[in-house]
């Protein structure tokens, strides 16, 4: 199999940047989003799948709202914003029951290769629809500022790097151990209670976030 540099970029992304991808997500990213490019998309993937790059798997997974912008932005020095109003916008945007979903994700392989960590199973539901959300965030911090996105650093890489802490989905950052330029949270359906100790965390440590 010839590795074309947008075959590594797909694979360096599930390896460093998000858990996982959902076949609509790659072709919207790397291809067209038409039939046309889900079908290549699909037919790609299953190559790299044969190569024991990549995991296909189907999961129960809510259709992500759009996403075009994040919900609320803090910075320090700024006021607290309305956590039940935050949590209202967060909560009711979810309109749509889960349906199956086709999604990939990086082997033991591909983080050998690429530096990466190997994240594990998909353990529940919820943590299928959560993934997504973050990759689409990546998704649209990509298309509109590549340069930003070079410097997503992911849940699991912020781990290693920082124990006994809160590990938001994502920071900003020139890399696991630099200052934060912005904190990167998926709200999901986050409730008033949970949008505040967010905020409070993040205010302790007077990092600047935005809750998508």
């Amino acid at each position: 199999m010839l590795f074309t540099a947008r075959d590594e970029d797909i694979v360096k992304t599930l390896v460093l940047k998000v858990r996982m991808l959902s076949l609509d997500q790659l072709a919207e990213g790397w291809w067209q989003p038409t039939a046309t490019g889900k079908a290549n998309a699909r037919r790609r993937l299953a190559m790299f799948a044969h190569t024991g790059l990549v995991r296909r798997a189907h999961v129960q997974a809510r259709p992500l709202p759009e996403m075009s912008s994040p919900v609320a932005v803090w910075k320090p020095g700024q006021a607290a914003p309305e956590f039940a109003a935050v949590a209202w916008r967060l909560q009711s945007r979810w309109q749509k029951p889960p349906r199956r979903t086709t999604v990939y994700v990086a082997t033991q392989k591909a983080a050998n290769q690429f530096g990466g960590r190997l994240r594990g199973l998909i353990k529940h539901d919820l943590q299928a629809t959560h993934d997504l959300g973050v990759a689409q965030i990546y998704l649209q911090l990509l298309r509109t500022n590549p340069k930003e996105a070079e410097k997503w650093i992911g849940e699991d890489v912020l781990r290693l790097t920082r124990p006994r802490q809160k590990i938001p989905d994502a920071v900003i950052a020139a890399g696991p151990d630099r200052s934060v330029r912005v904190v990167i949270e998926f709200g999901g359906a986050y409730d008033a209670s949970r949008v505040r100790h967010f905020h409070r965390d993040c205010a302790q440590r007077k990092l600047p976030y935005e809750i998508w």
